[in-house]
């Protein structure tokens, strides 16, 4: 037998050919040219449950801050406001349109339709989670400033639950499925049980009775869509007591269906059942046989305590087993964006032969991205592969196709040491690090309120950059220290990074953060030393109230970007920095590099309070200022910096739902914006209806309004009208379109534009899943032996066995 430390090298040395393997890949991708970059900005999402509970966890690829959401405790349409802390990725956010979450398998048991991220101008980002069905929740932000956690009770309400993700579980790790239990709801409208007779009437129906049971039929549909179980149960039991017609097949799909929300486990495994035995080839066979196997994958009775997946033989842990998971998402959408624009200056004689619409096709392409994420999980190890990529391929003759990888690394945790390494292209948005790099961080708990990280790699700005190509390369150190005084914890760091032979940044920070259930804060100062310069010092919190209203805001002061050698090419004629030193090798970089880079400083205080069950009001306001150098610093450094002065940017937002059917949404935003050289005025309508359980439509509008000011002759009016349409074939594939048109109106200096946008984007999702326990919506995964033989890979030679890939695939 081997022991103890020729295991764990035997996994080191399998996991570092993977990772070889990896970096491979990443280098082999080339960077294209012109094109501004859109990235995700959600990582992925995370589930873990107890026993009348499942906790969610929604990761971003940001730094971001909890604002408010609605509806406040319970709903079938989540909707939750964030902030992005800094400003870059702030800007970065405001360009994405739409972006969806895998949601784990767990979550699809649980009714977790979907999960999606967007910004809207006049409303800002929101994060919305879809359920099939009314649940409970309680929502917070995570510890690490990158999260969102929301606590989910099931029908009922219940004080044990709460919106607090264990730190032992780190990313990619599953659990099992959630359990609702009734007796922890405390629900006052709980559906009695109910005894089903099994009896079907004998004979051939009337025409009036069968009329009776189409009538009950339409009756039960609304009652189970408004989610009053018991009226829809007993009305179904009224259809099924007639002798067999052409409503007894969907009334014991539905009866199982409603049974089934009621809580009334066991009763509902029979209607199923019975369904399968009466329809083995009914139109909702299938159906019925997906909602049975996630029952009773369910069924067993779970402990209080969090805990990974079961082991498919039954086995208990530690028995030198390694269990598997393997997720993945594709998607693929077509994308066309179109302008024409009519200008007309009437101070000048027309033109017979100018083109009265200047079109301009900005983008007709279709987009592709692919997301895989495998674990295993062992007595020793607990391990991570995840690769994010994204393709664009352009319809036009002239477009270049072109593959970026967004992330790319595989990540190994030895459990009794405490010890996690993780290598490639990854996201590390603290410690001086924010953002996207290609190289490895190593985490050790060397104390058990002490954690030191090492961080060492280069900067990817771009998915499409290949790794190193810049030449740049940093390497950092950091203390994490946990949870003293309560819930606060704090980190110190430093970090440097050199470009070639010259130093780029060199820089020691602190970071504190505090975080409970109603309150989150987090303050971080960085200080460049080989400068000597304050880089950035920022404030961010919220504080949810008794009342469940919640106060939210932050103070911002930083350099625009962090203070960096590179930053002496602001405002300069030079493609690269040695290009420039060759030129005037008697330049004081210091000195250009603090004149060159801007200095950004916010303020901002928001507020938001529930009317009702279905109102909610916010507000906020900002104030900025971002100090501009002058472009002339090759002539004089010297010169001071030009100040652009303060802008000030007013909200307000109403949200409602439940108004005209169950599960709609409806939000307004309104926001002006006093500018340095205009204001700005905006209307936003956003609105959900569900027109059934899987087809739901989301019209949109908004109007704008710009005047000119400090001497700028301008007036402009914009209105964009759209409307999104979702459909849900299964809970693994979705359909999604959206097309509408911006239209322009604009006015300056006499000149009239007339200006056209339209844009469409249609395409798919498909979400797939494999375990050694687990299935897809009841069906065995074709991907499941790829999960496998990584499992196999990774523990090659280690003693340790691999549970069996799920045979056949249907």
């Amino acid at each position: 037998m081997q022991s103890t430390g020729g295991r764990y090298l035997q996994c080191l040395v399998s996991i570092a050919t993977c990772l070889v393997a990896s970096l491979l890949i990443a280098f082999g991708s080339r960077a294209a040219l012109g094109q501004p970059v859109l990235d995700t900005a959600v990582s992925e999402a995370q589930l873990v449950t107890k026993k009348g509970c499942a906790i969610l966890k929604v990761i971003f690829n940001v730094r971001i801050r909890y604002d408010h959401h609605f509806p406040i405790s319970h709903g079938n349409d989540l909707r939750i406001s964030v902030s992005a802390i800094d400003r870059d990725q702030l800007i970065a956010l405001q360009l994405l349109r739409r972006e969806a979450v895998r949601v784990p398998l767990e979550g699809k048991l649980l009714g977790i339709k979907s999960i999606d991220f967007e910004t809207r101008p006049a409303i800002g980002p929101m994060l919305t989670i879809l359920f099939d069905r009314p649940m409970f929740y309680s929502v917070a932000q995570s510890s690490d400033v990158e999260s969102v956690v929301v606590a989910i009770s099931g029908k009922g309400a219940s004080p044990t639950c709460r919106p607090e993700f264990p730190p032992e579980f780190p990313a990619g790790v599953s659990t099992r499925p959630f359990v609702q239990n009734e007796k922890n709801a405390i629900n006052p409208t709980v559906t009695p049980q109910i005894d089903v007779p099994k009896e079907r009437g004998t004979g051939t129906i009337s025409e009036a009775d069968l009329r009776s049971a189409a009538a009950a039929m339409d009756e039960a549909r609304a009652a189970l869509k408004k989610g009053n179980f018991s009226n829809a149960i007993q009305l179904l039991i009224k259809v099924l007591k007639y002798p067999e017609n052409q409503n007894s097949a969907e009334a014991q799909e539905l009866l199982g269906l409603a049974l089934q929300r009621s809580g009334q486990i066991d009763a509902a495994k029979a209607e199923y059942e019975d369904y399968l035995h009466r329809y083995p080839q009914g139109e909702g066979s299938e159906r019925v046989k997906q909602r049975l196997d996630g029952m009773v994958a369910v069924s067993a009775a779970p402990s209080e305590k969090l805990q990974p997946s079961p082991r498919p033989n039954g086995r208990p842990p530690g028995n030198g087993e390694t269990t598997w998971t393997f997720s993945g998402s594709a998607s693929a959408f077509y994308i066309r964006d179109d302008s024409f624009l009519n200008s007309r200056d009437p101070t000048v004689a027309p033109n017979p032969n100018e083109n009265p619409d200047d079109h301009e096709v900005h983008q007709n392409e279709l987009l592709t991205n692919l997301d895989l994420i495998a674990t295993w999980n062992n007595d020793l190890t607990r391990g991570k592969f995840r690769f994010s990529g994204t393709g664009e391929f352009g319809i036009s003759a002239d477009a270049r196709d072109r593959f970026g990888v967004a992330a790319l690394f595989s990540e190994i945790q030895l459990k009794d040491w405490d010890v996690l390494t993780r290598i490639g292209r990854q996201y590390w948005n603290r410690d001086g690090v924010l953002g996207r790099f290609d190289g490895a961080l190593f985490s050790w708990q060397a104390l058990p309120f002490a954690r030191i990280n090492l961080v060492g790699g280069s900067p990817a700005v771009s998915q499409f950059d290949s790794p190193f190509e810049d030449q740049k390369w940093f390497y950092g150190v950091s203390v994490d220290f946990a949870h003293f005084l309560g819930g606060w914890e704090a980190s110190l760091y430093a970090i440097e990074q050199r470009d070639r032979w010259l130093l780029d940044r060199q820089a020691i920070g602190s970071e504190l953060r505090y975080f409970d259930e109603s309150k989150s804060l987090f303050a971080t100062v960085d200080y460049d030393v080989h400068f000597q310069r304050l880089n950035a010092a920022i404030f961010s919190g919220s504080w949810t109230l008794f009342d469940k209203s919640t106060i939210y805001g932050g103070a911002d002061f930083r350099r625009t970007p962090y203070l960096s050698t590179w930053n002496a090419l602001l405002n300069q004629p030079f493609l690269t920095l040695y290009d420039m030193l060759r030129i005037q090798s008697n330049l004081n970089l210091e000195q250009l590099v603090v004149n060159e880079t801007p200095t950004y400083k916010s303020a901002m205080l928001g507020y938001s309070r529930p009317l009702t069950d279905h109102f909610q009001i916010s507000a906020d306001f900002t104030v900025v200022n971002l100090n501009e150098p002058i472009a002339t610093s090759s002539i004089d450094p010297s010169l001071p910096n030009l100040p652009a002065g303060n802008e000030y940017y007013y909200s307000t937002q109403f949200m409602a739902n439940n108004l005209l059917e169950a599960g709609d949404m409806y939000i307004l935003g309104l926001r002006y914006s006093q500018l340095l050289d205009s204001n700005m005025y905006a209307i936003d309508f956003n609105s959900r209806y569900p027109l059934n359980e899987a087809f739901s439509i989301s019209p949109r509008l908004r109007f704008g309004y710009r005047q000119g000011r400090a001497g700028l002759d301008l007036k402009e009016y914009t209105a964009l009208p759209s409307i999104l349409v979702d459909y849900y074939f299964s809970k693994a594939l979705s359909f999604e379109a959206e097309v509408g048109v911006t239209q322009t109106w604009s006015e300056q200096a006499g000149v009239k534009n007339n200006n056209t946008d339209l844009f469409l984007t249609v395409g798919f999702r498909y979400d797939f899943y494999a375990d050694g326990a687990s299935r897809d919506d009841g069906k065995r995964n074709c991907l499941a032996p790829v999960a496998a033989a990584l499992c196999r890979y990774s523990n090659a030679g280690a003693g340790m066995s691999c549970a069996a890939p799920p045979t056949g695939c249907r």
